[in-house]
């Protein structure tokens, strides 16, 4: 048998659960984004310095294989001194870049003695796009020059 003082106590446990309910959802739901939001720093930042150094690679290799354009004239000439072509090597990192990922920009400045070249690419995001962060723009520059002499 149920008693009157029986009966006030469940009303108020009854009454207290209802009071919390949904506590509980609006808890897991907060935490799976923070938790999504986390995963996709780390994926999309871990990719993004993956394409930092990619870029990073191929503008050091466009700028050696620009050092290699030497003009002739000079090499042939008495003094024998080493001079860039800088049309040729100027062409030759756009050439070497533009191969290497044709979605890259790529400005190639050569002078008398190096050859400096900067890539610069916009990487698209894969989980961060849904925060609107739909890309993350990445560049590199490297600069080199012709070497002479014989080995170390």
């Amino acid at each position: 048998m149920i008693t009157p003082n029986i009966r006030q106590r469940l009303r108020v446990t009854f009454a207290r659960r209802t009071a919390e309910r949904g506590a509980a959802t609006v808890f897991v739901v907060a935490f799976a984004g923070v938790l999504f939001a986390c995963a996709g720093l780390a994926i999309d930042g871990g990719r993004a310095i993956n394409a930092r150094d990619r870029v990073n690679d191929v503008a050091e290799q466009a700028a050696r294989a620009g050092a290699g354009q030497l003009d002739d004239a000079s090499l042939r000439a008495v003094d024998g001194s080493v001079v860039l072509d800088r049309k040729a090597a100027e062409d030759e990192a756009k050439r070497f870049v533009l191969q290497a990922n044709p979605e890259y920009r790529v400005d190639a400045q050569a002078d008398a003695g190096s050859v400096t070249v900067t890539v610069e690419w916009t990487y698209p995001t894969v989980l961060l796009g849904i925060a609107s962060l739909n890309s993350i723009p990445v560049s590199g520059t490297a600069t080199a020059g012709p070497a002479t002499g014989v080995g170390p």
